[in-house]
C-alpha cells in the first residue's frame, strides 16, 4: 500500500456572514395642521420612548452536515448500443451491469450527477455530417432512476443528434421522471439556465456547458431556438458562475470539452478550468475524451480534466466514480475530493478491490496530472512545485 506524506488539503472554508438586524422603531406621528394644532383623533402621547431594546439575533445553532456528491463520465443506453444490449438482455436488471459497490455509492450519495450523451425520443432524423448518431428509446430512462441519478449533463456533442424534436423530447422525458438537467433547452436562456438542488442547510449550483466542436454540428441554443449551451466562447458561461455564486453555497460547473482519446491536456481546458474558478467555481468536473485525463488543484480547488467513459460501450478501460465530501456547517465547512477507481469491462463497470491494482490505478494519474497525489483511499493531495 502507500504510504506517503501528504500535504493535507482544505479545498474550501466558506465563512458566513451573519446580518445584524435591529428592531425597526414605529412612530405614531399625530397630523400637524397648518395653523399649528395636532389632530384630536389621535393620542397626545404617540412617541415611543428612544430607549427601545433591540432584538438581538438568533443564537440558533447551523446544522451540522456532511453530504457526498457524486459524479461519472458517459452513459449510454442508446438504441443498439453494446451497453444497452446487455441491459435489456438482462431483463433491464441495472445491477447485471453494475456491481454491487458501485450501485451502492451512486444511489447512497446525497447528489448523484452523470452525463446523459444521448437524446431519449422516437422522433427526429439523424444530423448529417455526423459519424456517430445516437437515440434511446424513452423507457430506457429507467436505468439512470435505477442507478439513482438526480441530475444529468446535456451540454454534449450528442443530445441533438436527432434534431429539435429529440431534444425537445428529452426535455420532457427527464422532467417526468424527476431527474434535473442542466446544459441543454428550448432556447439560450433555458440551457445556460443554473439548476440549484437544496439540501438540509447548503444549497448547491450546477452548470453545464460543452465546448468539443469548433464546426457547428451540434446546434447551439439561441434565443429562439432549442439546442444545447455552446461555449467555446466562455463569457456567457462565467456570468452564470458568478451569478451562482451569489445564490448559492456551493457551485459546481460540468463541462464537455478536451480531444477523444488522449489523455494529454488542450491548453484551453486549463485556461477555462481557472477561469470558471476565478469566476466562482468550487469544483469544474469535464468529461468526453471517453478517456482518463489528469486532475489539478487551483487555488485549493479541484479541476478533473476527464472522467472519461463510465458506462458506455465494451471496451476494457478505466474509470471512475469521483466523489464530492462537503462537511461541516453552511458558515464553515470543507470539500474533499475522492477517486473511486473502477473499470469498465464487457458493458460492466466494476469496484477495483485489489491493492496492487489500485496502486498502479492512481499512480497513472498522478503521472497525467498537474500538481497531486493520491492517498490510499482515493483522497487527492495537492504537491508543491513537484515536492511533497
Amino acid at each position: 500500500m502507500r504510504c506517503r506524506k501528504l500535504l493535507p488539503l482544505i479545498l474550501l472554508c466558506a465563512a458566513g456572514m451573519t446580518a445584524c438586524g435591529y428592531a425597526e422603531r414605529h412612530i405614531d406621528v399625530a397630523t400637524l395642521y397648518p395653523d399649528g394644532t395636532v389632530s384630536a383623533d389621535l393620542p397626545t402621547e404617540t412617541v415611543p420612548p428612544t430607549s427601545e431594546p433591540v432584538t438581538e439575533p438568533s443564537t440558533e445553532p447551523e446544522i451540522p452536515f456532511d453530504y457526498t456528491i457524486c459524479f461519472t463520465g458517459d452513459i449510454s443506453v442508446e438504441d443498439g448500443a453494446h451497453t444497452t444490449a446487455r441491459w435489456l438482455a438482462n431483463n433491464r436488471d441495472t445491477s447485471a451491469c453494475f456491481d454491487e459497490t458501485i450501485m451502492s455509492e451512486m444511489q447512497g450519495a446525497d447528489i448523484c450527477f452523470a452525463n446523459n450523451e444521448f437524446p431519449y425520443s422516437t422522433r427526429g432524423s439523424a444530423t448529417p455530417g455526423k459519424d456517430y448518431t445516437y437515440r434511446a428509446d424513452p423507457a430506457n430512462v429507467q436505468l439512470m432512476l435505477d442507478l439513482g441519478v438526480d441530475i444529468v449533463s446535456l451540454a454534449n456533442n450528442h443530445a441533438y443528434d436527432y434534431g429539435p424534436d429529440a431534444l425537445c423530447d428529452t426535455l420532457d422525458v427527464l422532467d417526468d421522471a424527476g431527474i434535473r438537467r442542466v446544459g441543454a433547452g428550448r432556447d439560450l436562456e433555458e440551457a445556460s439556465r443554473t439548476a440549484f438542488i437544496e439540501l438540509d442547510g447548503l444549497t448547491v449550483a450546477f452548470l453545464n456547458g460543452t465546448r468539443v466542436e469548433w464546426v457547428e454540428l451540434t446546434k447551439g441554443a439561441t434565443e429562439t431556438e432549442p439546442g444545447v449551451f455552446r461555449t467555446v466562447d466562455p463569457e456567457l458561461l462565467y456570468q452564470r458562475v458568478r451569478e451562482a455564486r451569489e445564490l448559492a453555497d456551493l457551485v459546481v460547473v460540468y463541462m464537455h470539452w478536451g480531444i477523444e482519446g488522449v489523455d494529454y491536456l488542450e491548453e484551453y481546458q486549463q485556461t477555462v478550468g481557472k477561469e470558471l474558478i476565478d469566476n466562482g467555481a468550487d469544483a469544474v468536473i469535464g468529461d468526453h475524451t471517453h478517456c482518463l485525463q489528469g486532475v489539478e488543484l487551483y487555488k485549493g480547488k479541484p479541476i478533473i480534466y476527464s472522467l472519461g467513459n463510465y458506462w458506455f460501450n465494451a471496451r476494457t478501460q478505466n474509470t471512475a466514480l469521483a466523489k464530492l465530501h462537503v462537511t461541516g456547517t453552511k458558515s464553515d465547512y470543507t470539500l474533499r475530493m475522492q477517486y473511486l477507481p473502477a473499470l469498465q469491462s464487457n458493458c460492466t463497470v466494476s469496484y477495483i478491490s485489489d491493492p496492487g491494482q489500485q496502486e498502479a490505478y492512481y499512480s497513472y494519474l498522478e503521472s497525467i496530472s498537474p500538481n497531486v497525489e493520491f492517498d490510499d483511499d482515493g483522497y487527492f493531495m495537492e504537491v508543491q512545485n513537484g515536492t511533497e
